[in-house]
């Protein structure tokens, strides 16, 4: 009678064992996801202050980088964006079900665009430079700093420095990089330049001939350093429109 007593009791309390073990289980697993969560949580936000604190330090040193400077500003974003914040990994359950640690992952993919775009259009602005200045030590050119300003009774001042002189500027700016969408205004230039070279070049064969000739260059030259003048105002807007795009998002 007490065996079978026993026997009643034992798959009882063996049952009793498997219930309490899985619930158990049960509470360990609640426990290490919620604790996998917070972890997620911890380190997302983390990775939000240092990507705001990360904002705050180039914004400060493009701030106070020389506006007017190109390389100076490029130099700052550089050096202030070449360590950005990095997220650290977590669990895949933490990731999934961590608002935070989503919130950070969507942060990281977009902290270096605004700083990429401005280095684009600092890298452009460069090139623009380069060519702006080029354009305007073209256009200042003047054909009586050559000849003088007085009726020509020879050809030699005409032929040895005014015509060498402008040829030499129109083919040392041919080797200066166009920037994109500027081949028109090249053009417009180096047009004005050949149209000086052409009308030089009559000039001192009708003085070899005894002839009068005289022509005038100052419209287009005028033309040409509107458009390139126009050009410059929208390459230095470009950069203060990226510069302040950069700036507000701290």
């Amino acid at each position: 009678m007490r065996a079978r007593r026993a026997a009643m009791v034992l798959p009882v309390l063996i049952t009793l064992l498997v219930g309490a073990a899985v619930g158990g289980l049960f509470v360990l697993q609640n426990q290490q996801q919620s604790d996998q969560i917070a972890d997620a949580e911890a380190i997302g936000q983390d990775y939000l202050s240092a990507a705001a604190a990360f904002r705050t330090r180039v914004s400060k040193a493009i701030k106070r980088a020389d506006s007017t400077k190109v390389d100076e500003i490029k130099q700052a974003l550089d050096t202030a964006t070449a360590h950005p914040p990095k997220l650290s990994g977590t669990s895949a359950y933490g990731r999934q079900h961590s608002s935070t640690y989503r919130e950070a992952i969507d942060v990281q993919s977009t902290l270096l665009g605004p700083y990429k775009e401005l280095s684009v259009t600092l890298e452009e602005a460069k090139v623009a430079e380069t060519f702006i200045a080029a354009a305007r030590k073209v256009l200042e050119l003047r054909a009586t700093d050559y000849v003088g300003s007085t009726i020509l009774t020879s050809s030699d001042a005409v032929r040895s420095k005014l015509i060498p002189a402008f040829v030499n500027a129109r083919d040392t700016f041919a080797d200066v990089p166009v920037p994109k969408g500027q081949r028109e205004l090249a053009t417009t230039i180096t047009d004005a330049v050949q149209y000086v070279v052409n009308q030089a070049t009559t000039l001192a064969d009708r003085v070899d001939a005894n002839q009068s000739f005289s022509f005038s260059y100052s419209e287009r030259f005028q033309t040409a350093a509107d458009a390139l003048n126009d050009y410059a105002t929208t390459v230095e807007g470009d950069v203060t429109e990226a510069v302040n795009r950069v700036i507000e998002t701290d």
